[in-house]
């Protein structure tokens, strides 16, 4: 009975962590969806719009300082970064770095535009990894740990290494995909606050 009180109230204290965290994000738009998770230390920030899909999971301490739309099921490990490639005016003759410039700025705005990253659905997105702004990570696509991903990555394919380049494939040819693409559509899945014990992970008929 002890045992159980104990894991309700660390289950509650862990959503409301994430609720807590999700309410620092500083962006005009942000739009959130059901059943997320958000790791310690997060870094939260964008000059127009922050949206997260369904069941997606963020690591501790990871940062997002770009515009990006992320989708459902996405699984972003500790310390992964999504960044602006062009945020600072660096060729104003006469104007140090420090001083020019700025994507976030209203005072001095940046002459450049603020380019999204897109996450789509079923992603998985290694330690370490850092995402340039602009790039478009296709569905059910991996980015190995570490990696620096300047271009966009096609759809269920395997990259690393800086610059990333591909380095494999998660399915072997296009009826695998369909055939696990229809099992998620079809299936039950939900995460839980109260750890991996209580995970729903009930994939549909293919």
């Amino acid at each position: 009975m002890l045992s159980t009180i104990k894991q309700s109230v660390a289950a509650a204290l862990r959503r409301m962590a994430t609720r807590v965290r999700l309410a620092r994000c500083r962006a005009p738009v942000r739009v959130f969806g059901a059943d997320l998770h958000v790791g310690s230390r997060p870094r939260l920030w964008a000059t127009e719009r922050i949206e997260i899909g369904d069941h997606s999971y963020l690591g501790h301490e990871v940062s997002i300082e770009t515009n990006c739309r992320i989708g459902r099921h996405v699984l972003m490990a500790n310390r992964v970064a999504l960044v602006g490639r062009r945020d600072h005016d660096f060729r104003t003759p006469g104007v140090p770095v420090r001083f020019g410039h700025w994507v976030g700025s209203e005072r001095t705005p940046s002459p450049y535009r603020a380019d999204a990253v897109v996450i789509e659905d079923d992603v998985w997105i290694g330690y370490g990894a850092l995402v340039l702004s602009g790039v478009h990570v296709g569905r059910g696509a991996i980015v190995a740990a570490g990696s620096v991903v300047k271009n966009d990555v096609p759809a269920y394919t395997i990259v690393g290494g800086n610059p990333a380049v591909a380095i494999g494939k998660r399915y072997s040819g296009s009826d695998d995909i369909a055939r696990h693409e229809a099992m998620i559509r079809s299936g039950t899945f939900q995460s839980s606050e109260k750890g991996f014990d209580h995970f729903i992970v009930r994939p549909g008929n293919p």
